[in-house]
């Protein structure tokens, strides 16, 4: 979960590490209570800071859970994006290296079982502003499939057909629809275990028929 949420890394964040450990126990404390529940004192106490350090940081609840959510998505959009590039490179078969972009998404998230119940469950529960934020980060998600979509049916045109965004949006809205019912159940680490289903569902929408 450190990995998704630890923003220590981008210079433009004062006292890094603590907004880390904030946005960290904030997604502990949903995980165990859920976001309406969840207080700032639960977040302070869980992070190991006072309430005034997580209100120097952070105007109010939602405005932690939008970092918390943005920060996750962005690494695991970069994940994805990078898994899929190494397996260009490395010229594996156009069907591997969608197993291998889905893969690397499915694993990510497994890493941090908090943050995937806070991305996945938790977002919904919240207000107006993290609803709209996760619609946003949806459409990435299926930008970036529809561009590989994309890019595979010019380079394999006998394999790979072209497809609509309307398309790809079902195919991720039901790829979505998978790990939630992981996530719900308690079982955000085993979402590896059906990347096969994943990538069969997006192979099957790509590839041609003869």
């Amino acid at each position: 979960m450190d990995t998704l949420v630890d923003p220590t890394d981008d210079p433009t964040v004062d006292d890094g590490h603590r907004r880390g450990r904030i946005l960290r126990a904030l997604a502990t404390c949903m995980a165990e209570k859920g976001y309406q529940a969840t207080t700032i004192s639960d977040i302070a106490r869980e992070g190991r800071v006072s309430k005034t350090i997580v209100y120097a940081h952070f105007r109010d609840k939602e405005e932690c859970l939008l970092e918390l959510y943005t920060r996750a998505n962005d690494k695991v959009l970069a994940t994805v994006r990078h898994a899929q590039e190494q397996a260009h490179a490395q010229g594996l078969p156009w069907r591997e290296r969608l197993r291998v972009g889905i893969g690397a998404y499915l694993e990510t998230l497994a890493a941090g079982p908090a943050v995937a119940w806070a991305a996945l469950v938790e977002v919904q529960a919240a207000g107006s502003r993290a609803r709209a934020l996760r619609r946003t980060v949806f459409d990435r998600y299926v930008d970036l499939i529809s561009e590989v979509a994309a890019g595979l049916s010019t380079e394999l045109p006998d394999e790979v057909r072209p497809v609509s965004r309307e398309l790809v949006l079902a195919a991720v809205g039901g790829m979505n629809e998978l790990m939630l019912a992981r996530v719900e159940r308690g079982e955000a680490a085993r979402l590896p275990e059906d990347v096969q289903m994943a990538a069969d569902v997006v192979i099957g929408l790509l590839e041609r028929r003869r």
